[in-house]
C-alpha cells in the first residue's frame, strides 16, 4: 500500500512516545541541528539501564540481528547521530558521554531512501513513566504488553509516496531543508529487551 506525506512537523526537536494505561511513556526525542545533522536519542535507557547494540543486515527482506557488540550500561541515555560534513553515524551516550561506535558511510546528500535504525523498547508493562505528556504520542490498547519496534527511516526531501509498513500503528515525519525523517511505531507481540540495531555495510537501503 502507497502512503502519501500529508503534513510535516515545522519543530527542530520532539519527544516521541505513548500513551498506555493511563500513562506516559516516552521513547525518545528526534533532533535537527543547524549544521543539517539528526540527532535520535533514546529516553528510556536512563537509570543505569543496559541496552544491547550491534549491526544487522537483511536476508531476502528478513531483518537479522547479525552481529551483537558488547552491552553497554548507559547511565545518561544515549543517542546516534547523523552528520552531513563528516559523512559518519555516532553511536554515544548523552552528554557528556563518550562516544561507542562510529559508522562510516556516504549517506549525505539524500538521494535515496535508507534505514537508519531499529529500536526495540522494553515490554510495555516494565517501562519507566514519565511525568509529562509527550509532545508526540500515539494511544496503545491497554491489553498490548509487549514490546515495540521503532524503525526509522532516512528519505530523499522531496518524497511524496514512502510505501509505510502495513503493520505500523503510528508513523511520525520530522524535516530539515535537505532530507526528511520517519519514525515508525510497529507493535511486534514480542517481549525482548531493549536493543538498537543498525545496518553494517555501507549500502543504502530500507
Amino acid at each position: 500500500m502507497n502512503g502519501s506525506i500529508v503534513n510535516k512537523l515545522d519543530k527542530k526537536k520532539a519527544k516521541l512516545g505513548v500513551h498506555w494505561q493511563n500513562k506516559w511513556i516516552n521513547f525518545c526525542s528526534v533532533n535537527f541541528t543547524a549544521d543539517g545533522s539528526f540527532i535520535f536519542s533514546s529516553k528510556f535507557h536512563n537509570n543505569k539501564k543496559t541496552i544491547e547494540v550491534g549491526t544487522s543486515r537483511l536476508i531476502n527482506q528478513t531483518f537479522i540481528n547479525h552481529k551483537r557488540e558488547h552491552n553497554h550500561t548507559i547511565s545518561n541515555g544515549c543517542h546516534i547521530s547523523l552528520h552531513p560534513k563528516k559523512q559518519v553515524m555516532h553511536f554515544r551516550e548523552n552528554f557528556p558521554g563518550k562516544i561507542l561506535y562510529v559508522r562510516e558511510f556516504r549517506w549525505f546528500p539524500v538521494n535515496i531512501p535508507f534505514n537508519l535504525l531499529y529500536l526495540y523498547t522494553f515490554p510495555l508493562d516494565i517501562c519507566f513513566a514519565d511525568k509529562k505528556k509527550c509532545h508526540f504520542f500515539t494511544p496503545i490498547q491497554d491489553h498490548y504488553t509487549s514490546s515495540i519496534q521503532l524503525k526509522v527511516d532516512i528519505f530523499p526531501r522531496n518524497t511524496q509516496k514512502h510505501f509505510p509498513n502495513k503493520n505500523s500503528v503510528w508513523i511520525f515525519w520530522g524535516y530539515c531543508p535537505d532530507y526528511l525523517v520517519r519514525v515508525s511505531f510497529n507493535l511486534i507481540s514480542q517481549r525482548v529487551p531493549a536493543l538498537i540495531y543498525w545496518p553494517e555495510d555501507r549500502e543504502l537501503k530500507l
